[in-house]
C-alpha cells in the first residue's frame, strides 16, 4: 500500500516536527515547507495528496498559498486543511469559502488531525 503524501506548511519548526512525527508514526509520508512560496514549489515538485498549512507565515500566507493552488488547474483538486491559532468565525469562513476542506485550530490534538485526514481521504 502506498502511503498518503502530506505536505505540512508552517513557519514554526516545533509545529512542523510535531505534525511530521505524528503523521509519520501513523503511516503518512510527510514533506514540509516553511512558507507559502516554498509550499507552491513543493506541490509542483512533490505532488502531495493533501496539504496542511498554517495561515500566518512569511513571504506568502496560507490563504495566499491556498488561492494560488485553487487558481491553478493542475493543483486545484489538492485538498487543503488550514491550521491556525486564529479561530474567529470570519477567518474560518473565509478559509472554507476559498476552498479549504477543513479549518483546524491550534493547539491541536494529532489524533484529531489524523482522523480528519483519514475521513476526508476515504
Amino acid at each position: 500500500m502506498v502511503a498518503v503524501k502530506v505536505l505540512v506548511v508552517d513557519d514554526e519548526s516545533f509545529i512542523i516536527n510535531l505534525l511530521k512525527n505524528g503523521l509519520t508514526e501513523n503511516g503518512f509520508e510527510v514533506i514540509t515547507a516553511r512558507n507559502g512560496f516554498d509550499a507552491i514549489l513543493a506541490v509542483e515538485e512533490q505532488q502531495p495528496d493533501v496539504v496542511i498549512t498554517d495561515i500566518m507565515m512569511p513571504r506568502l500566507t496560507g490563504l495566499e498559498f491556498l488561492k494560488a493552488l485553487k487558481n491553478n488547474p493542475a493543483t486545484a483538486d489538492v485538498p487543503v486543511f488550514l491550521i491556525s491559532a486564529m479561530d474567529q468565525a470570519d477567518m474560518v469562513q473565509q478559509g472554507l469559502d476559498m476552498g479549504a476542506v477543513d479549518y483546524l485550530t491550534k493547539p491541536f490534538k494529532i489524533n484529531e488531525i489524523i482522523g480528519k485526514l483519514r475521513h476526508h481521504l476515504t
